[in-house]
């Protein structure tokens, strides 16, 4: 993939996270400058739609972001993003670090606006928040009432599905991490999951955030990264 190839297809994905309107030339040159005429940009978004990373649902109609394309992004946005504070994020690391675990996931599903899960292995404790307000992000993407229904049951399980996965993510050592659609923790594919593990001491807290496909990760992948970093 070339340089300008990588470049609108970030911007792509960008502007359909920020708007969720489907992804045109048009659009595209009002709003960025490739250096090229929309002819061109629609010619780029012919081959990467050839490529798996766009589909449309109408022939005429512009053009949504393939699981493939949302992989692409978050592995750009991991790599990007610095173990920096975000405007409120020093608190919920107060909260975490006085053992306040509750008051640390209920504050980060407010932040993010996502369901927000933490698990304690040491005292088999899963502490959950946000669940209303991912299923509000997920009908504002036109996710159906039965697909929703079935997330709700899904997440029922979410605890002992954390419990299970412990001898995975305890070992693991690549945090954060990023799953779009398929992932370890939920059976739902219309969800992303980022994940951390964070560790103090002998102490191991796995942290997730589980918003839908359009969602911010930079947000949650920086707090992370900066929980992480000032853990160690």
């Amino acid at each position: 993939m070339t340089e300008r190839t990588e470049a609108i297809l970030e911007a792509a994905l960008r502007d359909f996270i920020s708007t969720g309107r489907p992804v045109t030339s048009e659009s595209l040159y009002e709003s960025h400058d490739f250096g090229i005429k929309p002819a061109m940009i629609r010619w780029e978004l012919n081959e990467l739609s050839k490529e798996g990373y766009f589909y449309q649902r109408h022939p005429s109609g512009g053009r949504i972001p393939s699981d493939k394309a949302y992989r692409f992004f978050t592995e750009r946005t991991l790599r990007k993003e610095e173990a920096r504070n975000v405007r409120g994020f020093e608190s919920a690391l107060h909260d975490f670090v006085k053992g306040a675990r509750r008051a640390f996931i209920e504050g980060l599903a407010e932040q993010f606006g996502n369901l927000s899960v933490g698990y304690e292995p040491e005292y088999d404790e899963v502490y959950e928040s946000g669940l209303h307000a991912l299923l509000r992000r997920l009908q504002d993407d036109a996710i159906a009432p039965d697909e929703l229904l079935e997330i709700v049951s899904d997440f029922e399980s979410l605890p002992l599905r954390v419990h299970e996965l412990r001898s995975w993510w305890e070992e693991e050592g690549m945090w954060p991490r990023v799953f779009v659609g398929k992932n370890p923790f939920t059976k739902s594919t219309n969800v992303a999951v980022v994940a951390s593990c964070l560790k103090r001491g002998e102490e191991q807290f796995l942290l997730l955030s589980i918003g839908p496909k359009r969602m911010d990760y930079a947000k949650p992948i920086r707090a992370f990264k900066f929980f992480e970093r000032s853990l160690e």
